[in-house]
């Protein structure tokens, strides 16, 4: 697999390189940032014996191969793709920027420069295959291809409005230089280092004679150059995406002693050597990087992941005639905190201590981890240790598996758009607690491996290069991930409920309120709910980016499961929560039923209750009681689907009209709606959503209770994801629409008239729920009965926990939340949730002082409780007796 050092070659390049790097400073070795040459035949042998290593190793090659062999006999055809200012006479050594986009440049290098991103913003398209794109493009118009449209012909798209398509292009590249100098440094076979040193010399020398761009009217916060504030980079207008600067410094590293033996031509000319011009680089990025961007969120952890590289590659502080070298500028990461920057203390600060997440939407915080990780490991490598005396990283780590479905995706709420988590985080931990000898942390980060690897989430025959230099043989693991019933963030408002975590039986819903910045989103009060381990009521997140004519509808509250108009954002009250989570945890440690969980959230004039019940090891349902204390209402569902079909409950369909618009409309981004058609209807009625792109097909029915002054609406909304793997048979992907329900309630308060709703899913031919019936007629009680092949529940929620009410003869309920079910005719369980009595027949569960949460079951010829606090029980035809808390014990 790898060419063999010829001893003599080996020998003469040495002593050429004695006398090539004859500086007056001593450099130190290379490589030296992610391994070193005594590293390379411990490497070998782990892709010789280890699986997972040699398919990744030789998929690098097969990447790497044709475009190194090509450049053997066509050196140009690389190097013309790379976006340059190219035009003789207009290779710019300054860029102006205006309105935040690139406006025009100044000044004649006498090599061409590398081209400046043409915007901030984004726009709607990808770059054509390497192939295909414009050799020595001279204008920096890009060929494009549409993400969202069908159409997928190749547009050209001008240069200013090109959104990240050169950045894009440019790092492309610049990531085939990086792999091609790590197989250099595998297989000592100079093929490799040419392609990445043509690349290398081509951008270093040409963002070497750029300055960093100047901003007169500030529009990104600071005037550019040098001066500290605003957000630019040195060579992008985002510091958290000048990030060209990382294939580069890797580059350097490993083919350092090859470029100093082969430097540019150009070098000569200005008098220059290989260290001076990459330093001169490289301290850019680290100076310009560390006044940019501001100090707080993810934007200082990516501009630290984008400059340690940088700052790593240097040589020592007496190289230098400034003193800057890599002892210099590592503090300002390990220990330092500045105006514009916070090191890694407070870094570690951000995280809650109660739960280890950080305090942005799952999207962003579950990036930060894997990154102080990797910088950990890199770190290591440079002899300093930045991991140990650290113990809320493990916790951080493990934290987000508390934000991950039943197939390993992240659930989505705010700014984000799901998908698998980065199981780097859970390898780094593995790798260090390795290299120190931590065989309890490595078996808990091999479980996890192990399990994403198992559940299709995670392929290690697809390891990034530098992961098959750090990541590890797996030891000895677990056999199940940590799961609990339910998590809840109170910075994030989020809560997480499940029954059980296979995605072919689980159930799982999320409850959460709005919250303004840190990439969270004004969603109101909204709920998403699970099945088959797909979020089938999703929050759409469909947008492009930012700056997309659509964001305001994905990031707000009518991409959002809720009701308008009224709370956006805000605080919330969790006036009930069972499984509960610790007081001072992210989790609950105990368990009341294994049948019914619920939460009971208010926020302003809003109120939402959400019960999931399981009805047998495969069935389960959820339950929802909507109240608003206001006059006029919107209930907007969303789910996966390719139509939604509205009948009543004896199944005749109902006649939905086209209309011109939706009337009312309580938010400007109602303007996405499309295809309005309407029905005025007041009785029950079914809303059924059908998935027929899998097998077999996958269904979601909505039972609404039927209330006066109701209006219906079907709608196709905009899409739900641009990701191909987070709905199943990739459904409601752009560029397809969303079936989406509104319910429109005028003129009546939905506080005492709340919008209730059951929900199911199921495959086709597996439905289980046969009836359901309104039980009662209570303004502050809603109750229901809800028939199924297994079971019978009457389910209660009140808004009233001081009264006693009685939706049928044989019950009496006083709580917040009460179930009782019957299987086959005969008592199956009570579940009272925060109440202090339910009482069926002569069942009875009741509180001895406060409010508990309870369950009375009976089970394999056994009664059996559980209680969080004293509680008196009741059994058919016996006397009440008082019990202790605890959870699931025999009564005897």
């Amino acid at each position: 697999m790898f060419k063999k050092f010829n001893n003599i070659s080996a020998l003469f390049l040495n002593l050429f390189l004695i006398t090539a790097v004859s500086f007056a400073q001593k450099a130190d070795p290379h490589p030296r940032l992610f391994a070193s040459s005594q590293d390379r035949s411990e490497l070998r042998s782990k892709i010789e014996n280890e699986d997972w290593a040699k398919a990744s190793y030789e998929a690098v090659v097969a990447e790497i191969d044709p475009y190194v062999n090509r450049h053997v006999t066509d050196p140009e055809w690389i190097i013309s793709r790379l976006a340059m200012y190219w035009k003789a006479g207009e290779h710019y050594t300054q860029c102006y920027i205006k309105g935040q986009d690139w406006d025009y440049g100044e000044g004649n290098a006498p090599i061409p420069t590398v081209r400046l991103p043409g915007m901030r913003k984004w726009n709607d398209y990808v770059n054509v295959p390497l192939e295909d794109r414009i050799p020595y493009n001279e204008t920096g118009d890009m060929l494009g291809i549409s993400r969202s449209k069908a159409d997928k012909t190749p547009v050209k798209i001008p240069y200013k409005e090109s959104g990240h398509m050169i950045r894009q292009n440019n790092m492309e590249i610049l990531k085939l230089a990086e792999k091609s100098a790590f197989l250099y440094y595998m297989t000592q076979d100079e093929k490799y280092a040419k392609f990445s040193a043509d690349i290398f010399w081509t951008w270093i020398l040409g963002t070497y004679y750029m300055q960093p761009p100047l901003d007169p009217e500030a529009s990104a916060g600071g005037p550019g150059g040098y001066e500290p504030g605003g957000i630019l980079g040195y060579y992008d207008y985002e510091v958290i995406h000048d990030d060209r600067q990382i294939p580069m410094a890797i580059t350097y590293d490993f083919l350092y002693d090859y470029l100093n033996a082969h430097p540019h031509k150009h070098l000569k000319a200005i008098n220059k050597t290989t260290v001076d011009v990459s330093s001169e680089v490289f301290k850019r990025f680290i100076e310009i990087g560390l006044v940019r961007g501001g100090k707080k969120g993810n934007w200082n952890v990516n501009r630290y992941k984008n400059i340690l590289g940088s700052m790593l590659v240097l040589e020592s502080n007496s190289f230098y005639k400034d003193g800057k070298g890599r002892e210099y500028y590592i503090p300002f990461y390990t220990e330092k905190s500045g105006d514009h920057y916070a090191g890694l203390p407070e870094i570690m600060a951000n995280y809650n201590t109660e739960t280890g997440l950080w305090p942005e939407s799952p999207g962003y915080a579950s990036g930060m981890i894997p990154t102080v990780l990797e910088m950990g490991l890199q770190l290591y490598k440079s002899g300093v240790n930045t991991l140990a005396g650290n113990p809320i990283i493990e916790k951080a780590a493990l934290a987000n598996l508390g934000w991950l479905d039943a197939r390993g995706n992240l659930v989505v709420f705010g700014d984000m758009r799901g998908g698998a988590f980065n199981m780097s985080a859970f390898e780094s931990l593995l790798t260090y607690s390795t290299w120190n000898g931590d065989a309890k942390t490595a078996k808990t980060m091999a479980t996890v491996i192990k399990k994403n690897i198992e559940n299709g989430q995670y392929d290690r025959n697809k390891s990034h290069w530098q992961d098959i230099i750090f990541n590890q043989a797996l030891p000895e693991s677990g056999s199940e991930l940590p799961y609990h019933r339910s998590a809840y963030s109170k910075f994030h408002r989020h809560m997480i409920l499940r029954n059980g975590n296979d995605e072919e039986n689980g159930l799982m819903f999320t409850l959460y309120g709005g919250r303004y910045q840190s990439h969270l989103a004004e969603n109101g009060l909204a709920m998403q709910f699970y099945g088959k381990g797909w979020a089938l009521a999703p929050d759409a997140s469909a947008y492009e980016s930012y700056w997309s004519k659509d964001a305001g509808y994905h990031r707000g509250i009518t991409g959002s499961n809720t009701i308008l108009p009224g709370y956006k954002k805000g605080e919330i009250t969790v006036n009930a929560m069972d499984p509960k989570t610790a007081d001072d945890g992210f989790y609950n440690t105990v368990v009341t039923s294994k049948n019914v969980s619920f939460a009971d959230v208010s926020a302003d004039e809003k109120r939402r209750v959400v019960a999931m019940i399981r009805t047998s090891e495969t069935s389960g349902y959820y339950v929802d009681v909507f109240r608003s204390d206001q006059d006029d209402n919107d209930f907007i569902h969303h789910n996966l689907g390719h139509q939604v079909t509205l009948k009543n409950t004896k199944d005749v369909p109902l006649e939905v009209k086209p209309v011109n618009d939706l009337g009312t409309e309580y938010d400007k981004n109602y303007s996405f709606f499309k295809n309005q058609r309407k029905v005025k209807y007041t009785d029950d009625f079914n809303a059924t959503w059908d998935i027929n792109t899998v097998s077999p097909e996958l269904h979601v029915n909505m039972w609404m209770q039927g209330q006066e002054n109701r209006e219906l609406y079907v709608v196709a909304a905009p899409p739900t994801t641009l990701r191909a793997d987070i709905t199943p048979g990739q459904i409601n992907k752009s560029p397809q629409t969303t079936p989406t329900l509104i319910v429109r309630q005028n003129g009546i308060n939905a506080k005492s008239h709340p919008f209730v709703s059951v929900f199911e899913s199921f495959e086709t031919g597996q439905k289980s729920i046969q009836k359901i019936s309104k039980v009662g007629q209570f303004d502050d009680l809603a109750a229901l009965k809800i028939e199924s092949k297994n079971s019978t529940q009457i389910i209660c929620s009140a808004i009233d926990t001081n009264k006693d009410y009685k939706p049928t003869k044989e019950i009496t309920f006083k709580g917040t939340f009460g179930v009782v079910s019957e299987k086959q005719g005969k008592f199956e369980y009570l579940y009272l949730g925060k109440g202090t009595v339910l009482q069926h027949g002569n069942y009875k569960i009741e509180a001895v002082d406060d409010a508990v949460s309870a369950e009375l079951k009976y089970e394999n010829g056994s009664y059996f409780y559980s209680s969080d606090k004293p509680v008196r029980i009741q059994l058919n035809n016996g006397q009440a007796k008082a019990f202790p808390a605890g959870y699931n014990i025999e009564i005897k």
